[in-house]
């Protein structure tokens, strides 16, 4: 591959990881290409830190920048390759992974940091796997551990890590002592359709919504609990005084010792809200700090800043239990977390988008028998097609019915 075309000068991680020379070059390594590398790196052509990071990258896809063995170096081209399709220069590196039960090609993107802990901090090392975007669209939810990944089938799944390394998934343990190294880090992602618990090392429990994500540290630091969240969890956080448990999202980082809160904080939607069982937490947004109470909302998005408001705690907490309450909301976000939760596709005209309604919707039932439920006291009708869902506004003549 010619590469005196290019110099690589100020060449940043996300455009390393767009470049096939420097993927290949990293997946079969030659003294030519070491040297080649060494040469740019020490001439003060290539940043050294952009270099880092994007060899960090790699390892998190499941490359060892290091040492590859010979037996799959293939698999680890293509799932590489397939990754670098989808890598865009923009903001965040992404990566589409698409899960399900026919094909569970999962890029295992776990990053042993032990390199990065030398110049980063678990901060930022959470910030770059938290910047690898995947998809909720799978059938199956998936556990990610160091170098293997574990497709759950079912509903709903009960995972446990206990101060050993031990992990039990639904009262089977799958192995001993992952690793004691506070470095390494899991990720579970609960699709559309599916729910699950997760006992973190430490006590802290955890109830993760459909369409969630959760990566965390195999065990955390001495000092500092740290985790990432993208979608909808309900925790009851084991205290600590010496370390302090922080809750990371896309707008809000959440930080406590020991209390019980739900975090609605997906990527995608607009607003992110906090919500106080128990105990107090303080919250960080982009306009400020503020510290909650029992029975307070923090709400956040964009447009609008931060607001803080009194609320009855069962009505969002209700989920975890299978009971959705709702009060005032406009038809257009209850269905939107109908069609998260159940995992199926639905649309609505747009003469419907803002009723608003209150009430209570078991989410026990089947879908059709819940928008059945809907049609009695919204002034709506549903059709199916096959396993997507339209609701459109009830006719006259079937309202005088």
């Amino acid at each position: 591959m010619n590469t005196e075309m290019k110099n690589y000068a100020g060449f940043s991680a996300k455009e390393l990881l767009d470049d096939n020379y420097f993927i290949q070059s990293h997946k079969d390594r030659t003294p030519e290409s070491d040297a080649f590398w060494y040469e740019l790196l020490h001439s003060g052509k290539l940043v050294r830190a952009e270099y880092e990071h994007a060899c960090l990258v790699l390892e998190a896809f499941g490359m060892k920048t290091e040492k590859i063995s010979s037996s799959g170096k293939e698999e680890l081209w293509n799932r590489i390759t397939h990754a670098n399709r989808h890598i865009r220069k923009v903001r965040r590196i992404r990566m589409s992974v698409f899960l399900s039960a026919a094909a569970s090609l999962l890029i295992v993107f776990l990053l042993n940091v032990s390199d990065i802990y030398n110049h980063d901090t678990i901060d930022e090392s959470l910030q770059l796997l938290s910047q690898i975007e995947v998809s909720t669209q799978g059938e199956e939810i998936q556990l990610i551990l160091p170098g293997k990944s574990i497709a759950i089938k079912g509903q709903d799944s009960k995972i446990q890590h206990d101060s050993k390394g031990n992990v039990t998934v639904n009262s089977e343990q799958l192995q001993e002592s992952v690793t004691d190294e506070e470095h390494s880090f899991n990720q579970l992602i609960v699709p559309n359709g599916k729910r699950s618990t997760l006992a973190l090392e430490d006590g802290t429990k955890m109830w993760i919504n459909a369409g969630s994500r959760v990566i965390y540290p195999n065990k955390f630091k001495k000092n500092k609990r740290e985790i990432y969240v993208d979608g909808e969890v309900y925790m009851e956080v084991a205290r600590d005084e010496e370390r302090p448990f922080v809750v990371k999202t896309n707008m809000l980082d959440v930080q406590v010792l020991g209390t019980s809160f739900n975090v609605m904080a997906y990527k995608n939607d607009v607003q992110s809200a906090v919500v106080l069982a128990s105990g107090s937490v303080r919250v960080n947004a982009k306009d400020g700090q503020v510290k909650l109470v029992p029975n307070e909302m923090f709400s956040y998005s964009e447009q609008r800043g931060g607001l803080v408001k009194e609320v009855v705690v069962a009505d969002y907490i209700s989920w975890k239990d299978g009971i959705y309450i709702y009060h005032s909301e406009p038809l257009s976000s209850i269905l939107s977390r109908i069609s998260r939760y159940y995992g199926k596709e639905i649309s609505y005209d747009s003469d419907v988008a803002m009723f608003k309604c209150s009430g209570k919707l078991n989410l026990q039932e089947d879908l059709d028998s819940l928008l059945e439920g809907l049609t009695h006291t919204v002034p709506v009708d549903y059709i199916r097609s096959d396993e997507k869902y339209t609701v459109k506004k009830k006719l006259i003549n079937n309202l005088k019915e």
